[in-house]
């Protein structure tokens, strides 16, 4: 969706017209739940943040300036929320340290692979610090490049590169410990070149 369209969508909803903001939702919707879903690992999770962001769009909308792009503020609002799920997920480990994890739901696309490896990735990626993890979910699973990363983030694209290779390092180093020694070689996350 063109920023022109978001624009004149906003205005619309501004103006009364409840269906424009239908529009805007099912416009981002899965993006949101996509990049909620790489960032937690957790299906559920992501579907409760796509929830809360949509919900903050809403009430702000009424007041928007526009002074950024729309998509742009509502992917840095679902990256503000899954911060926020990971702080309040940490909490509620701490204190329930003794207890299981509970299985991730498989993918269609992750049944192929077995689901040692893919606890074991899951373990890894949640291993990461937050920022870590949302540079590395955003690079890897949502295919951003290093300027739209460090956009969204507001960070410098040097510092999103440097966070992007400390997540990569961090995660072979998980993996080695955490997988047979066999599944070690055949796990190997490419540093991907800024296009």
């Amino acid at each position: 969706m063109t920023d022109e369209v978001e624009r004149s969508l906003i205005a619309k909803f501004q103006s009364g017209d409840q269906s424009a903001y239908g529009t805007l939702l099912e416009a981002h919707q899965n993006r949101v739940i996509h990049m909620g879903l790489q960032i937690l690992r957790n299906e559920e999770s992501a579907l409760d943040v796509a929830q809360e962001v949509f919900m903050r769009a809403y009430e702000e909308l009424p007041q928007w300036r526009g002074e950024a792009r729309f998509s742009t503020w509502l992917y840095r609002t679902a990256l503000n929320v899954c911060y926020e799920r990971i702080r309040a997920e940490e909490k509620q480990r701490k204190i329930r340290m003794h207890m299981p994890e509970p299985d991730l739901a498989s993918s269609p696309e992750t049944a192929v692979i077995s689901s040692e490896i893919m606890v074991a990735i899951d373990e890894a990626v949640k291993a990461l610090p937050p920022r870590q993890r949302a540079i590395f979910a955003l690079k890897q699973y949502n295919e951003l490049r290093f300027s739209e990363i460090a956009c969204l983030l507001d960070i410098t694209e040097g510092g999103a590169k440097a966070s992007y290779h400390k997540a990569l390092l961090a995660l072979r180093e998980r993996l080695k410990e955490l997988t047979p020694e066999p599944v070690r070689d055949a796990v190997l996350f490419a540093e991907s070149e800024d296009e």
